[in-house]
């Protein structure tokens, strides 16, 4: 079933001809275009958290403060972190508010979904949402949470630390099934950024940038990979990359995709010789590397939707199907703000919530229903 749904109730004007919100449940979604959804009853805000749980699209928390201009330096106060969220069942076609969470959720808040429970990381607290209950718990890791992602690894939630720039801190490990915390083997990259962990078929894939003994970034700052098998107690290191980036990986049920367009060759003082891209492919079986087929050329993409997912997703105003190896244009829709916002794979179904529009706004025309969009929107790949 397609989902269809929407976040974020704003005062955003739709441009001129642009379609109104509907009021009913919208079923017929066309392949390859974009459909208008209805709201949610959610006020206007920035980037609520974002996951599809028990069958339902869940967004919670987010921003509802002063919106900063685009360029601008601006406090954000923490006063104007939500705790409310709203969840739309597709079945139904319906909206219903859910309760509210125990503390505020911070913009773009780390989720991931292990049966029918989301769990949220808001800043150094885990949150726990039962989706059949309705209700939030709190979860007390050993160790304060830092800069993280979470990842559900089976019934495992993996908390990996995002960089080591600051200090090391270990990967965590919460085994949801009996509450007990351990932590991962030490990985052969440390120190290292831009860390991600992905779970696989063949255990958890570690991608790491290192930094030297300087503490700056190795020249230049290939991605290094890492396997930890299954009930294995050492990671395996695959070979190094030739490529840059390595930030939003997504599980095609074959391979790791990083789908960042373009690249860099170290500029003047520092040039490499060539330009390295920054996107790429891993198959953590044999750690064999290869480029993204037929990558088409950076900022040549349509609306800058981020969405990671499995076979298909979206980044940098592309859809890309990695069993195809096809890319396609996503057009902005009319009437929708010029910066998405959040973004989630329901099924078939590419769901933009909200986001932010500054266009024709006066810098000082600053409160959210001036610039936090509320309209919602769905793609589904041809």
């Amino acid at each position: 079933m397609l989902l269809l749904l929407t976040a974020g109730c704003g005062q955003v004007t739709n441009e001129p001809g642009a379609a109104p919100a509907p009021t009913e449940p919208v079923t017929d979604l066309a392949p390859g275009a974009w459909t208008r959804l209805p709201d949610s009853p959610l006020s206007p805000r920035e980037n609520p958290a974002a996951a599809y749980v028990g069958g339902e699209a869940v967004f919670v928390g987010g921003y509802t403060g002063p919106p900063c201009p685009p360029n601008a330096d601006c406090e954000r106060p923490r006063h104007a972190l939500e705790r409310d969220g709203a969840a739309f069942d597709p079945e139904e076609g319906t909206w219903r508010r859910i309760a509210a969470a125990p503390i505020p959720v911070p913009e773009v808040a780390s989720t991931a979904v292990i049966g029918d429970r989301l769990y949220v990381q808001a800043d150094k607290t885990l949150l726990v949402w039962d989706s059949v209950h309705d209700a939030w718990s709190e979860v007390t890791p050993p160790r304060p949470l830092g800069w993280s992602d979470l990842v559900a690894d089976g019934p495992r939630l993996v908390v990996a630390s995002g960089s080591d720039e600051n200090g090391i801190d270990p990967d965590q490990v919460l085994d949801t099934r009996s509450g007990r915390w351990s932590t991962l083997p030490e990985d052969p990259f440390k120190p290292a950024f831009d860390r991600t962990i992905t779970s696989t078929p063949e255990g958890l894939v570690l991608t790491a940038q290192q930094i030297v003994g300087d503490g700056m970034p190795a020249d230049p700052g290939l991605v290094h990979a890492a396997v930890l098998p299954r009930r294995d107690s050492t990671w395996r290191t695959l070979p190094v990359s030739d490529q840059l980036a390595g930030w939003r990986w997504s599980w095609t049920g074959e391979r790791l995709v990083e789908p960042s367009l373009g690249g860099a060759d170290g500029g003047e003082t520092n040039n490499y010789g060539r330009v390295i891209p920054f996107g790429g492919r891993l198959d953590p079986a044999t750690g064999t590397w290869s480029r993204l087929p037929d990558a088409p050329d950076e900022l040549t993409g349509g609306w800058a939707v981020e969405a990671p997912g499995g076979p298909v997703m979206a980044a940098d105003g592309w859809v890309y199907d990695d069993s195809e190896e096809s890319w396609t244009r996503l057009p902005r829709p009319k009437g929708a703000p010029s910066t998405p916002g959040p973004a989630v794979w329901a099924g078939d179904a590419l769901v933009v919530a909200g986001g932010v529009d500054w266009e024709g706004i006066d810098p000082g025309e600053r409160s959210p229903k001036d610039v936090y969009a509320t309209s919602a929107w769905a793609y589904v790949p041809d």
